[in-house]
């Protein structure tokens, strides 16, 4: 791909206009993907400034390198912070404090170093939206899902959730490189004495469960870019028991949610209900398959197949084909 200069991405900004957005973008030993991340924030057409504040928090790889290549390139729009000290691992709120920081513009728009977006308008079309419409606090889109090991797109994500409420019983389909969101809300999210002793080791959900019941929110059907699955990320971890606890925790956060604004708790997390899928679709063993479907209580119809399909193992070919179909995996 033939990248535009510097001059021609600002070529249709108001001159000496400060920036409207600034994009969150944070990395760390992903040398592999740190160049399409960044040509994605460089693709967007847009007739306000933007800039990228790019976090690399003190890679030990090439990472620092190649965004120090593209500042040189576009210094008036990559904005890089180089840690000499990894900040995450210190798990004393300075990760999310130093990037905060530098986070000083009307609108934020995230994306991991490792995602990618690819829709060109991604920003002008959100950032356009918020500006008309200010009791929005937040909006997002779908993006794909690419298996880095297979090296294959698999499904889309990113849905309509339309309440609150409905928020609740998801399992977290706001993809957040898809999100673009006001600055003053994410402060006030910051600063919400109810959050403080909380620590749950997803950040999103609980900022999108705030933002979803303290404004309104605009779900744009359309692809913005690409979520890439790695191997052992929290949510994608190959350890069964990591990934079942992970889902147990995003219910817990839902939970305190529900319980302070609602004053309700959601029905019990079903531990046997994802046990049983990602033995099925991800460990590819029956066996233990269906001895989770087996124990899923009060189980409907839907699962009572799904047990008998596992107990053979000719049906479960056939399961296991479907699968493959479905997801491409």
């Amino acid at each position: 791909m033939q990248l535009r200069t510097q001059e021609e991405i600002t070529s249709k900004w108001p001159a000496n206009a400060e920036p409207l957005v600034g994009i969150r973008c944070t990395t760390f030993n992903q040398e592999k993907y740190i160049a399409e991340c960044l040509e994605g924030f460089l693709i967007q057409e847009t007739t306000f400034p933007f800039e990228v504040i790019v976090h690399d928090d003190a890679s030990t790889d090439n990472t620092a390198s190649i965004i120090r290549e593209y500042e040189a390139k576009y210094p008036k729009i990559i904005k890089p912070i180089y840690e000499t000290v990894n900040q995450y691992s210190k798990n004393d709120g300075s990760f999310t404090r130093i990037i905060t920081s530098h986070l000083v513009r009307k609108y934020i728009a995230m994306c991991e170093g490792d995602d990618y977006w690819t829709d060109p308008l991604k920003l002008q079309k959100q950032v356009s939206f918020l500006e008309s419409n200010p009791e929005y606090g937040m909006c997002y889109g779908i993006v794909r899902q690419y298996n880095q090991a297979k090296k294959a797109f698999f499904t889309n994500r990113g849905t309509d959730f339309v309440s609150f409420e409905n928020f609740l019983h998801t399992r977290n389909n706001v993809p957040t490189l898809s999100t673009c969101y006001r600055r003053e809300l994410y402060l006030k999210f910051l600063n919400d004495p109810l959050l403080a002793e909380q620590d749950w080791p997803m950040g999103d959900l609980p900022m999108w469960l705030w933002f979803t019941y303290n404004s309104k929110v605009k779900f744009f059907p359309e692809i913005f870019g690409v979520y890439r699955v790695l191997k052992n990320s929290a949510a994608h971890s190959n350890d069964i028991e990591k990934q079942v606890n992970f889902y147990k925790i995003s219910r817990d956060c839902a939970n305190f949610f529900s319980m302070q604004y609602l004053g309700k708790e959601l029905p019990p997390y079903e531990d046997h209900h994802d046990r049983a899928r990602l033995y099925s679709t991800k460990a590819h063993d029956r066996k233990k398959a269906y001895k989770e479907y087996k124990l899923i209580p009060n189980k409907g119809r839907k699962y009572k197949i799904l047990a008998a399909l596992h107990s053979n193992p000719f049906t479960y070919l056939l399961l296991r084909i479907y699968y493959s179909i479905k997801y491409k995996q």
